[in-house]
């Protein structure tokens, strides 16, 4: 992005903020239901930044600006941000100041500072502002500074919304909501209001296409005693669907009408809200009407937080079809890599099956660069039955952008792939049957003996944390460390978590469950893990300027044995793609690593037989061979 330009538009939100007498502006990631990915209309803070990683906050001061992100996105921000006056701040690294406490080292006493109230949850507003009143700073909400001088910002999305099928949901929306009303009076309150976008779309088993990779619809959910209202694009439902929605007892009103709604028609005397989830202008609007009705805001987690996480057996059914699905484009894709890699530089050594080599020149392609081969794979995807798109937009990151963790190829980064060293490819995609989301580190020709062992360590890190078998009411945050051992114990380690909770036709970062090893404002790595829960596992390990290893697979949480000793859970790995043997040295795994590798490549080569043509099967059995 051109950097005067991002100059230029800074000057502007500085000139609004002299007018309005603001000391400060910050600029969240968020749109106004706290998604993770945004819509083009909320990508505010990429406008005035240039970055464009799906987590940071921009702040803006009269003479200068910073912008906070985590380590997924070090790289990236220091690439994107350069020259353009923004400066990088290292999210929980050493001397780094938390945003708070760097207001506070900037701004006088009695300063103000903005942000947009339907940006910002009540969690994150309540950090600030205990912070904040040490010096008497205010915070005003009541503006958009950013999005007023954005000429040409984008519409809000309003994309036509779907139904999702009994048979793939498992549960009707009667059924989810008699559930959930049962918990709203187990918390004492008889009226929530639900920003979460996941959250409706699970609850009225509809999906729509407002956020890219994320099949949501942008609305918000009253559900109350007696009534249930949904407020939402009416431009987006089909007037059948309106007629099944309402036919079921809920009210569809445009999403324009939440405040009024807030304001004048909520009748509770007790409201639960997600102070994580919910942002300040609604905070504050059930505020008013409390106060009006003498009743009270009763905080918790969302209601529908942990029933949507723990997948029920119908969504746990389908999700295993559909990991046999993507198992199979990736197979496809990764048989059809190596083949063009080959026969690019003339090498043969990947195959020793004369049979499949001798047609392994047809429609070979010379010329594969980090974008084509995301292109192909997405190809492959396509070819599946009931697949819908991606999940996320695929990273594929070859030699050095390997170690960028959340690398993003354009034109002018993409690189050519070569018969050497490593390409990381994380991707995923969704299916009617459910989400799927897989990271390999595949092998393009002869690697050094410190990329094996890195790789080998990074598969022991995976292996450990999915064979493990442990006590009911363990939380993620108490198994993260078995990713990490085999790295610690070599002075290694990475800089995001080892795993996230994965939606069934919704995000693929799905709250509460997680593995990490530190904890979060949420506390979501705290949840306890129930039997249904579905996680990713992938540890990793980048060298800047490099290259980069991570190994991911999606594993489901389920029974073990019960016993004297308690209730025990254990892991059923989902994903149905084989590690690259070319990469591990077999000396370095213990007995029973090589033995879960085995058995793991043996089912996959079982499983997959149905999906693949004979080239691709005979390639499969030979790189699933035992170890």
């Amino acid at each position: 992005m051109n950097k005067k330009e991002i100059q230029l538009r800074l000057q502007k939100v500085r000139q609004r903020m002299q007018e309005e007498k603001i000391d400060a502006w910050i600029v969240l990631s968020n749109d106004y239901h706290k998604s993770e990915y945004v819509g083009p209309y909320f990508k505010c803070r990429e406008y005035i930044s240039g970055f464009t990683g799906s987590a940071g906050t921009v702040v803006i001061l009269q003479k200068e600006a910073g912008l906070w992100t985590d380590g997924r996105y070090f790289l990236q921000a220091e690439a994107e941000l350069d020259g353009s006056e923004i400066i990088l701040y290292r999210e929980g690294e050493e001397g780094v100041p938390e945003l708070e406490d760097f207001l506070l080292q900037k701004l006088q006493s009695h300063a103000v500072v903005g942000v947009n109230g339907k940006t910002i949850s009540v969690s994150l507003y309540r950090k600030l502002k205990r912070k904040l009143d040490k010096r008497d700073i205010q915070i005003y909400l009541n503006r958009d500074l950013v999005g007023d001088i954005w000429k040409e910002r984008p519409k809000m999305a309003c994309e036509p919304v779907w139904e999702l099928e009994l048979c793939y949901a498992g549960v009707t929306r009667m059924e989810k909501l008699d559930m959930l009303r049962m918990k709203l009076e187990k918390e004492g309150a008889d009226t929530t209001i639900i920003s979460s976008l996941e959250d409706i779309a699970w609850t009225l088993n509809v999906r729509g296409n407002d956020i890219a990779c994320t099949s949501v619809v942008i609305s918000f959910l009253v559900i109350g005693k007696k009534d249930i209202v949904w407020f939402v694009q009416r431009d987006a439902i089909a007037k059948e669907i309106e007629k099944k929605i309402e036919s079921d007892g809920i009210t569809v009103c445009d999403y324009e009408e939440i405040d009024n709604y807030i304001s004048n028609e909520i009748n509770s005397r007790m409201v639960y809200l997600d102070p994580e989830r919910t942002n300040m202008h609604i905070f504050e609007k059930v505020q008013k009407r409390m106060l009006m009705k003498k009743g009270d805001i009763v905080e918790g987690k969302n209601i529908t937080l942990l029933a949507k996480a723990v997948k029920n057996p119908i969504e746990i059914k389908n999700m295993r079809i559909a990991h046999k699905k993507d198992a199979a484009a990736c197979i496809k894709f990764i048989y059809w890599l190596k083949k063009n890699i080959r026969h690019m530089e003339g090498r043969d050594q990947w195959c020793d099956n004369n049979e499949i080599d001798s047609k392994a020149s047809e429609n070979v392609t010379y010329n594969i660069t980090e974008l084509s081969a995301a292109e192909k794979l997405e190809k492959f995807r396509c070819d599946m039955e009931n697949y819908l798109g991606p999940s996320f937009n695929t990273i594929a990151g070859y030699a050095h952008h390997s170690a960028i963790v959340h690398y993003s190829a354009t034109p002018e980064s993409d690189l050519q792939l070569k018969a050497n060293g490593f390409l990381l490819l994380d991707s995923g995609g969704h299916y009617l049957e459910g989400t799927t989301d897989i990271t390999r580190t595949i092998v393009l020709g002869p690697l050094t003996e410190e990329q094996k062992h890195h790789y080998t360590l990074v598969l022991k890190g995976n292996l450990n944390l999915a064979a493990a078998k442990f006590r009911y009411g363990s939380a993620g945050v108490s198994l993260d460390c078995l990713a990490r051992n085999p790295l610690w114990k070599e002075g290694l380690d990475y800089n995001h978590g080892t795993g996230h909770g994965v939606g069934y036709l919704l995000s693929v970062h799905e709250p509460p469950n997680s593995f990490r090893n530190k904890t979060s404002e949420s506390g979501d790595e705290c949840t306890r893990l129930e039997p249904g829960m579905i996680t990713s596992d992938e540890p990793g390990v980048y060298l800047p300027g490099k290259y980069g290893i991570r190994l991911e697979n999606l594993v489901v949480c389920v029974e073990s044995e019960k016993n004297a000793f308690g209730r025990f859970l254990a892991f059923d790995t989902l994903t149905l793609v084989p590690f690259e043997r070319d990469a591990i040295l077999v000396e370095e795994l213990d007995d029973w690593e090589r033995k879960w590798l085995n058995q793991y490549h043996a089912k996959i080569c079982k499983e997959m037989e149905q999906y693949l043509d004979y080239e691709e099967y005979e390639w499969l059995k030979q790189v699933t061979a035992e170890i």
